[in-house]
């Protein structure tokens, strides 16, 4: 299985994050329980879309949810246990907003699924032998940054379907997060930015019409 989690997370830009404690991290059911959610709101889209639960690699840097794709179907892979980042990042987050950060977190990831699913490329490695080609190097960081917008929007419009009183709260927490590990090919600041000026819209249980609306509107 092609499991290209840790670029295309929100959560994989964390790596190199220091110590920010706000409270105890996240149990590793409280993970699950997310992903279990998401995955739940995937499958009653008709979306062939699994869950998965690892271990994590004990080294900074590791997606605690992230997501894998191979013959048109996708799994949602957690893996918060022995994971620094898990502990990080949820470290980061204010209590009460963090069960619903961390199931947003895992709509990013079936964001992707559905863009995945619907033919969109995935390959997040720039070979080497092109790599130096500016041109095609910014090519395809405008494509990693269109992918991540997407499923960025898409735990927006989640968000302002199912949780529209904590919108503003949860929306500054992710641009918080984006905003302290800014990254070129995954800078979606100014998407959100924008996201919590205009509000909570309703999606009409439609969020992957509004996730494109929305960044039709934004281009």
């Amino acid at each position: 299985m092609n499991k290209l989690c840790a670029a295309a997370s929100l959560l994989a830009l964390l790596a190199l994050a220091g110590p920010v404690a706000w409270a105890a991290p996240a149990t590793e059911a409280q993970w699950i329980a997310a992903a279990t959610q998401a995955v739940a709101y995937g499958r009653a889209q008709g979306m062939p879309i699994e869950l998965e639960i690892a271990a994590g690699n004990g080294l900074p840097g590791h997606t605690p949810v992230g997501l894998a794709s191979e013959n048109g179907r996708c799994t949602l892979i957690v893996s918060a246990s022995n994971n620094p980042t898990a502990d990080k990042l949820s470290a980061m987050i204010a209590p009460d907003l963090l069960d619903t950060f961390l199931a947003g977190a895992a709509m990013h990831e079936v964001g992707h699924c559905h863009r995945r699913l619907n033919g969109f490329p995935h390959n997040e490695k720039l070979l080497p032998v092109v790599a130096w080609i500016g041109p095609v190097r910014d090519w395809f960081a405008r494509r990693v940054r269109t992918e991540e917008a997407y499923a960025d929007m898409t735990a927006v419009a989640w968000i302002a379907r199912y949780h529209p009183e904590r919108y503003t709260a949860l929306l500054n927490e992710m641009l918080r997060v984006r905003t302290r590990f800014r990254e070129p090919r995954h800078d979606t600041v100014a998407l959100l930015e924008r996201a919590i000026a205009e509000g909570p819209q309703d999606a009409n249980e439609n969020l992957f019409a509004q996730v494109d609306e929305r960044l039709n509107r934004y281009r």
